[in-house]
């Protein structure tokens, strides 16, 4: 269903035929960077999931670029920048898919889905709770602990090069700029591995004692919110909608209120899904349900 023509997979001995399938207009395109073949895989499950669950195909950049598919793109991998820029400059809807806003567990069992952006940058929508118990999803209530330290979270390399931006410029230019409004500790928080990130030196640790959180575009801004900490983003991001967008504003930053913090999570809980929600068209139909 998802390779009729066998572009990707090669089995042979299974044949059908792809009359059937000449209306299906979307492509998966796996991003470069993933060790499938060292998980026994061909192909990544994430994006394979989420292609049964749209109707769609798998299948790479290569063969699709020229074409006007709508593409699924895991990442900002070597292929993933070119499939995703292809599609803006031509104007072709396309889905991004990356590590979710909001996990229950140490494991990344969900996965954000954008379409046409790389995170979602709302408006915010009114949204039930249900999915927030389902993530084991809290508010952190923090007016007694504001912290002192300018915590920065750096972007990768692969968000710079998409953005054409030098990243040791990037972070040479934010601090020198932090400090002519600002004489607050500043710490600079360099992306832990994932096995560290989720026992020993987790976002949560960093922001105790933080008095606000700045980035370029990463999801720590998101998590910096929904942990009752101010954030500054400097590129699109979903957080964007709550928190501020500008340096000259680190003396005078927005803390959402509970009633929005929540409002916002509900909101992205619906913006994330797992793997068996990709497959049976759950996600598929929420990210649709407006056209």
């Amino acid at each position: 269903m998802v390779d009729p023509e066998h572009e990707i997979y090669d089995d042979t001995d299974f044949k059908k035929e792809v009359d059937a399938f000449m209306g299906i207009k979307v492509a998966a395109i796996a991003s470069d960077g993933f060790n499938y073949e060292a998980k026994g895989l061909q192909y990544d499950p994430y994006l394979q999931s989420f292609i049964m669950g749209s109707g769609g195909r798998i299948c790479n950049f290569e063969l699709k670029k020229g074409t006007g598919n709508t593409l699924v793109i895991r990442g900002l991998g070597g292929s993933g920048q070119k499939a995703i820029k292809y599609c803006l400059e031509n104007k072709i809807d396309f889905y991004a898919v990356d590590s979710g806003y909001i996990q229950p567990s140490t494991k990344k069992d969900y996965h954000r889905i954008t379409k046409n952006a790389l995170q979602n940058l709302g408006p915010i929508k009114d949204r039930d709770l249900d999915r927030l118990r389902k993530l084991n999803w809290k508010y952190k209530n923090r007016n007694s602990q504001t912290g002192n330290k300018i915590l920065i979270c750096p972007p990768s390399d692969k968000v710079m090069k998409y953005y054409k931006k030098d990243l040791d410029d990037w972070l040479k230019e934010t601090i020198d700029e932090i400090k002519t409004y600002t004489d607050r500790p500043i710490e600079v928080r360099i992306k832990p591995d994932r096995s560290e990130r989720v026992t020993t030196n987790t976002i949560w640790d960093a922001l105790d004692d933080a008095y606000c959180l700045v980035t370029f575009n990463s999801i720590a801004a998101t998590e910096a919110l929904l942990y009752s900490v101010p954030a500054i983003a400097l590129a699109p991001n979903a957080a964007s909608v709550l928190c501020n967008t500008a340096l000259k504003d680190i003396n005078s930053l927005y803390l959402p209120t509970k009633e929005e913090t929540v409002r916002f999570a509900a909101h992205l809980s619906y913006c994330q899904f797992n793997s068996t929600e990709m497959q049976n068209g759950f996600a598929w139909s929420i990210l649709n349900e407006d056209s």
